[in-house]
């Protein structure tokens, strides 16, 4: 792969990639963008430890803000590779429909986008029916205060497939953790037991 490819890298949160666009709708960072302020907001106990030493190094002036629910603000054929992870299952389902849509407008020709997602057969499959409920608070992230946060739709390979298939993408295939067509794939994988599907434009 050469240097120059161009690389967006959607709801990175703290996952900055370097060499790719990183992009995410955190509120932190705009707290970046104010001196001062996640110091403050660390003394009077409203910022983790954690976030903090990330806001010291500095990690979320790399982020750039952007709503994957929204048209994309790059024009037709901007990029050879989009990534995310964790991202589809957090958007209702037409609101998912939309983002790929534009994620295959925004590829080039031969462009390969790679999404992680959780596994939804994966999940099914630790279904105990002597706790449903703890099953349910987790299948959608209940206890998340944000609706942001919350998950609002779950996929299987097959069901990703045809979703990615039904937008445009061409060539659509799955995975094994931390291999594939897309560049850097040994550096963006960090959870192995995602489903992990790529597919070219």
């Amino acid at each position: 792969m050469n240097d120059s490819s161009q690389k967006l890298h959607l709801g990175c949160f703290d996952q900055v990639l370097p060499g790719w666009i990183n992009t995410d709708i955190t509120s932190h960072i705009f707290v970046s963008r104010i001196p001062g302020l996640a110091l403050l907001l660390f003394r009077v106990g409203l910022l983790p430890q954690q976030r903090y030493e990330q806001h010291r190094r500095r990690m979320f002036h790399a982020v750039r803000y952007l709503d994957v629910t929204k048209r994309l603000p790059y024009a037709d054929g901007t990029f050879d590779y989009v990534y995310s992870s964790h991202l589809l299952e957090h958007l209702y389902r037409q609101q998912a429909v939309s983002c790929l849509g534009e994620i295959h407008r925004i590829l080039r020709k031969g462009g390969i986008v790679r999404l992680a997602v959780p596994d939804l057969d994966r999940i099914i499959a630790g279904y105990d029916p002597q706790h449903p409920e703890e099953f349910l608070e987790s299948i959608f992230e209940a206890k998340q205060k944000s609706d942001k946060n919350k998950h609002h739709w779950h996929y299987n390979e097959m069901s990703l497939g045809r979703l990615l298939n039904e937008v445009g993408f061409r060539d659509v295939y799955r995975c094994q953790f931390q291999q594939g067509r897309c560049v850097d794939v040994t550096l963006i994988d960090n959870r192995p037991e995602s489903l992990f599907i790529e597919a070219v434009k």
